[in-house]
């Protein structure tokens, strides 16, 4: 997938502002997706694209607890 295919891989959410994954989710709630010629998660991708890289070791959290959404903004180190 490349980043049009991302951009069309999830859906607005217009009371919370989350970017609903739609397609396929791990068994906890989180977009996978094979990007770059590796598998994936959809909200680490998101963070990448829009602030660069994550430094190794850390991980990415959802200011607003919803697993699948994808909005950059809606993520922190």
């Amino acid at each position: 997938m490349d980043w049009e295919g991302f951009e069309c891989s999830y859906e607005p959410e217009p009371n919370t502002g989350c970017w609903l994954w739609v397609r396929s989710r791990d068994g906890k709630g989180y977009g996978r997706l094979r990007f770059g010629g590796k598998s994936s998660k959809a909200h680490r991708v998101s963070y990448e694209h829009t602030y660069g890289s994550i430094p190794s070791g850390m991980v990415i959290d959802h200011k607003c607890r919803v697993p699948m959404c994808v909005n950059p903004s809606h993520l922190r180190i």
